[in-house]
Formats: C-alpha cells, sequence, structure tokens
C-alpha cells in the first residue's frame, strides 16, 4: 500500500489518540499516548525498527490493560512486517489474552491479518475451557433457590379450585365442533342411503350401488364416532362449570361398531 494512503487511513487514529482523557494514572497514560502516536507515525513511514523501539519505551509507563493491548498489537503489526513471525505471535498472544475481540488498531497487509486472526482463534481455542470452568465455578457458587416448605396440597387446593369455570371452555368448544362434525357426516351417510332407496339415476351399475353403500357405512361410523366424541367433551364441561374441578381425574371414551356409539369410562 502507499505510504500516502496509509497515513491518510491512520488519521482517524491520531485523532483518537490525541483527543483521548487521561486517566487514573494520568501522567504515566498521557506519554504512553504520545509514544502511540509516534509509533503510529513511524510505521506509516515504514520505520519498523525505531518504532520497536518507542514501543519498548512506552511499556514502562503503561499503567493500564488498555493501553497494554494497545502496545502489543502494535507490537505484534511490526515484527509481522520485519518477517519476525514467532515474536509477532507472542505479542498477538499478550494482547489477545486480556481482550480477544480486539481490533488491530491500523490497516494492514493481508498477509499481517490472517496471521493475526489464526493467532486469535488460537486464543479462543486455549481461553475456552478456563472460561468454562469459571462459568461452572460462578453457577455453583450461587445460592440454591428457596425450597417450598409448604404443606403438601396447599399449593394445589388454590390451583384445581380457583378456575374451573374457565378451563371448561375449551372442552366445551371441541366438543360442539365435533357434535357439528359428526352431524354433517352422519347426514351424508343418509344421502347416501336415500339414493340407494329411491334407485338414484346416478347409481347405474351394481359397483355403483355397492360404492355408494359403502361410503353410506363409512360416514355413517365416522358421523356416530363424532357425535360421540362431542358428548363425553360436552359432558366433561359442563363437569367442570357445574360441579367444579374433581378430586379425581375424568377418564371417558368413545367406541363405534359402525351403527352405534358407545361412551364408557368414570366419571367423578
Amino acid at each position: 500500500m502507499p505510504t500516502l494512503l496509509r497515513r491518510s487511513a491512520s488519521f482517524p487514529l491520531l485523532a483518537l489518540l490525541l483527543l483521548t482523557p487521561p486517566t487514573v494514572h494520568a501522567q504515566g497514560s498521557s506519554e504512553v499516548q504520545d509514544y502511540l502516536v509516534s509509533v503510529n507515525r513511524l510505521y506509516e513511514d515504514l520505520e519498523y525498527e525505531r518504532a520497536l523501539e518507542q514501543i519498548h519505551r512506552a511499556r514502562r509507563l503503561a499503567r493500564g490493560v488498555e493501553e497494554d493491548v494497545a502496545l502489543g498489537l502494535y507490537e505484534g503489526i511490526l515484527l509481522d512486517e520485519l518477517g519476525k513471525q514467532d515474536d509477532a505471535t507472542a505479542a498477538f498472544k499478550t494482547a489477545l489474552f486480556l481482550r480477544p475481540e480486539a481490533k488491530l488498531p491500523v490497516q494492514v497487509s493481508p498477509k499481517v491479518e490472517q496471521h493475526f486472526e489464526s493467532v486469535r482463534a488460537g486464543v479462543k481455542r486455549e481461553l475456552a475451557p478456563i472460561l468454562a470452568r469459571r462459568e461452572a465455578e460462578r453457577r455453583q457458587a450461587q445460592p440454591a433457590p428457596p425450597r417450598d416448605v409448604r404443606p403438601p396440597g396447599t399449593g394445589e387446593v388454590s390451583a384445581t379450585h380457583g378456575d374451573t369455570r374457565s378451563r371448561a371452555l375449551l372442552p366445551g368448544i371441541a366438543g360442539g365442533v365435533l357434535l357439528a362434525a359428526g352431524g354433517v357426516s352422519y347426514g351424508l351417510s343418509r344421502v347416501e342411503l336415500s339414493r340407494l332407496r329411491t334407485d338414484d339415476a346416478g347409481l347405474v351399475t351394481r359397483a355403483d350401488a355397492h360404492d355408494s353403500a359403502s361410503r353410506g357405512k363409512t360416514y355413517q361410523a365416522v358421523g356416530l364416532g363424532l357425535l360421540g366424541a362431542g358428548v363425553v367433551g360436552l359432558g366433561a364441561a359442563t363437569g367442570l362449570y357445574l360441579l367444579g374441578s374433581p378430586t379425581e381425574p375424568v377418564a371417558l371414551g368413545v367406541s363405534t361398531d359402525g351403527t352405534s356409539a358407545f361412551v364408557y369410562g368414570r366419571w367423578p
């Protein structure tokens, strides 16, 4: 990348460094920021060795994590540009162990960027078990939720008797829908029976008559089954609405033999 373009890209960073307010250690932080500005300028001028010297001087004055991260990132970039990849890896690790999501402070070549991201991936793999263990220790240190010390059955009484009428709505709606569907299906069976009795003109062959009779039986069986299920639903809704929540569960079922529907089971 031409030097002029790299310098122009660094102007926002220079402004940020110059405008960064002092931290608790005002004097040390101010001097470190001055060094970082110098390092940035020397890097843009391709003076990598001199920039490294400034990094080493600034390290003696660093007073916080952010300054250590910035110095480590710059040092890794400069060492990478000088072809010292092992030293660059160590410098990048120093910064990334403090801030795994840190970003490079200047625009770099694709080669340096790729190296930096590979070091970041390795750091995250090394930190993963440590962070997982810390999270497990944190969860174990949390106080256990308070146990329910109420007498047995106290909670169940208030939960089962307070809202039985509202719970009757669902089986009531389901029962009504099933009754309607059963009525339609049973009505269709009557239509097929009427066609057979009146010798409908659409029944030309014996096969047509057989198919009509088969459909009629199917409609009748389905209709009776749905009607029975609808009766069960309405019965359950009525019981919940009038009698309150039962102390024992309702166990009702419906079956059909093709011509009749049977409701069986236990009602509280």
